[in-house]
């Protein structure tokens, strides 16, 4: 393949589960060889959410693929969100993907710039809106 392009199945890409359980997801991104955003396609069992967070660099843009309807909590708000509908995050505004129906739900997300890995997001504890400050 050319330096300029590169292509995968999706399949060839390992399916990942979030440390300690929750969602998987396989890196697009990576496997592509991209290194100016993220792209992850995740898949969320019924009862997985992600951690409520933000980012330091990262603005990121979610689309519910499949499973819907769906929630996403931000700000302290549940969006119902369709399948096939987009939502775009700035890095200062905090997010949650959840499942909480019967049904698994697929999502793609894409972040820009990619920023520091794992570090870049900042966990915020949904009851109170405080940063929980890293272990």
């Amino acid at each position: 393949m050319s330096e300029g392009w590169s292509r995968i199945a999706e399949d060839d890409v390992e399916l990942r589960e979030r440390r300690g359980g929750g969602a998987a997801s396989r890196d697009l991104a990576g496997a592509l060889g991209a290194q100016g955003m993220t792209l992850r396609v995740w898949r969320y069992e019924p009862g997985n959410e992600m951690a409520y967070h933000r980012h330091h660099e990262q603005e990121e843009i979610y689309q519910l693929l499949s499973g819907g309807p769906q929630e996403v909590f931000v700000e302290g708000e549940v969006v119902t969100v369709q399948d096939g509908e987009w939502l775009r995050f700035d890095k200062g505004t905090a997010r949650r993907i959840q499942n909480h129906t019967d049904r698994e739900s697929v999502w793609l997300t894409i972040g820009a710039p990619p920023g520091t890995g794992i570090t870049d997001g900042i966990r915020i504890d949904p009851a109170t809106g405080q940063e929980i400050p890293r272990a």
